[in-house]
Formats: C-alpha cells, sequence, structure tokens
C-alpha cells in the first residue's frame, strides 16, 4: 500500500475528495457508501487485496491498478 499512500498524499495536496480502504481499514461499510451515493467524492483508494473482497461498486466507472499483484486472479477479481 505504499504506492497507495503516495496517491493519497497527491490527492490531499490537490484538496481533491475520495474515500480510502485497505485492510487496516475496520469500517468498511461508510467509505463504501459514501462514494457511492456522494457525487463529490471523484476517487476510491483501495488496495487490490481489500478491494478483491466482497466489494461491489456500481459508481465506479474505471478502475486503475497503479501497483499490481503477483497474482492475476486477485488483479481480476478486484476488477470485476
Amino acid at each position: 500500500t505504499s504506492l497507495l499512500a503516495l496517491v493519497k498524499t497527491m490527492f490531499d495536496a490537490e484538496n481533491l475528495k475520495y474515500e480510502y480502504l485497505d485492510g487496516q481499514t475496520e469500517d468498511r461499510k461508510t467509505p463504501v457508501e459514501r462514494f457511492q451515493t456522494d457525487k463529490s467524492v471523484s476517487a476510491f483508494l483501495i488496495s487490490l487485496k481489500a478491494g478483491g473482497t466482497g466489494l461491489n461498486l456500481t459508481a465506479a466507472d474505471y478502475v486503475f491498478i497503479l501497483d499490481p499483484w503477483w497474482n492475476p486472479a486477485v488483479e481480476a477479481q478486484a476488477i470485476g
């Protein structure tokens, strides 16, 4: 998640609204709901491992994998 942290820093510097989720996030429901319903939230920064487990983001138009993982099946599941 080190690259994700760098992207988060860049978003903060530009005052861009986003949500963040990684393996350390305890409350997954709140950031997902905010991303899905708040039109001012332009991005959702999610680690591959956390994103590939039980998330359904119907509001997402694009997925960018910035730090590919060694397992292509996990990447495909996260994108799906």
